[in-house]
């Protein structure tokens, strides 16, 4: 037993090396797993609750291999209390639908309600933390992404083969009147290490007459992000007071995600430059998920269902695409059923 316990670390720093050096076979796994997830749906006894559970530890080790990945190409791995509460929440977001099929196989009903409760009020309070204490703008989902390891292994490379920079504003200062940034003569690089660019401007540095409007894009923003942020409570306590089978549920939901996408478009047509390209790219996702609605109760039950059902068959006819459309149609009311939740951020 002792050999064993004394071979572990030996085991995990094998595997580490193994993960940093074999990320494109480590990748191919990754993804048996989780397909894996889709295929035992409905095809077993508990497939449900087993299914999820494989989704949820695909994705958790994914999330794992990403951080060895990192911190062996010595990319940016901050520790600091944002990294670790947008950690805790990706691993919630990972691990959410798993633990509401357990909590209503052991507990019932009653469970799985309290079960949800709890994870949408720890992932509010987390993320109005992250925007009002932390100054965060666009939380994404899930908050820590998976990691581009193509291109995380070509910048690791390149940051191991230069000399490692200066602090920005250590090696520069900002002109007052024109706003324009200009190198100090001794904090010049090597010829061979320059590109002959200018300067981009500090991100704090506003023209006098923008200033005023940034602050209101800013606060404008912020309720934007607050609003998405409450959603999923706001969604729970109308259920609580209108009931499940209703419309008005669906309907404070839909404004909701409305009104925020259309307070960050109103941002966009002031300043193009008040999102950045990731940010716009988040809320673009928002905007495609608003389809859906479609899927989600009571829309789905009342006008959706038949009308997916049809059409999904009507495909099946087609060569080869049977193949698809068929166990689609017949596993769409177990996923609706599971996954098509109006609180889920």
């Amino acid at each position: 037993m002792s050999s064993v316990l004394f071979s572990l670390p030996e085991l995990y720093n094998s595997y580490k090396s193994w993960v940093s050096q074999n990320p494109k076979t480590l990748g191919d796994w990754e993804s048996i797993a989780k397909w894996t997830s889709y295929f035992l749906a409905g095809r077993i006894n508990n497939s449900q609750i087993l299914s999820e559970l494989i989704y949820c530890l695909s994705n958790l080790l994914v999330m794992f291999n990403d951080r060895i990945i990192k911190k062996a190409n010595e990319l940016h791995d901050c520790q600091s209390t944002v990294e670790k509460i947008k950690l805790w929440l990706t691993v919630v977001e990972y691990s959410e639908v798993f633990c509401e099929l357990s909590a209503r196989k052991i507990w019932g009903s009653t469970g799985k309600w309290v079960v949800i409760i709890c994870i949408q009020i720890f992932k509010c309070i987390s993320r109005m933390l992250l925007i009002f204490h932390y100054k965060e703008s666009i939380i994404q989902n899930p908050p820590i992404p998976v990691l581009d390891r193509k291109n995380a292994l070509i910048t690791g490379e390149h940051s191991t083969s230069l000399v490692t920079e200066p602090n920005f504003e250590s090696i520069t200062f900002t002109l007052k009147r024109s706003g324009r940034v200009v190198r100090k003569i001794d904090s010049s690089p090597p010829t061979i290490g320059r590109d002959w660019k200018p300067l981009p401007k500090p991100s704090f540095f506003q023209p006098e007459g923008n200033q005023s409007i940034n602050s209101i894009l800013a606060k404008r923003m912020l309720i934007a992000e607050t609003i998405y942020v409450i959603k999923p409570i706001a969604h729970l306590a109308s259920l609580a007071c209108f009931g499940t089978k209703t419309w008005r549920p669906w309907v404070i939901s839909l404004a909701l995600d409305v009104a925020s996408l259309e307070l960050y478009r109103s941002c966009t047509k002031k300043n193009k430059q008040s999102l950045t390209k990731q940010q716009r790219l988040q809320i673009s996702k928002r905007t495609v998920l608003l389809l859906l609605y479609v899927l989600r109760s009571p829309m789905y039950d009342k006008h959706s269902k038949d009308r997916l059902h049809s059409f999904l068959m009507a495909l099946s006819n087609v060569p080869l695409a049977g193949l698809v459309c068929k166990p689609l149609a017949e596993y769409l009311p177990f996923w609706q059923s599971t996954y098509f939740y109006m609180w889920s951020t």
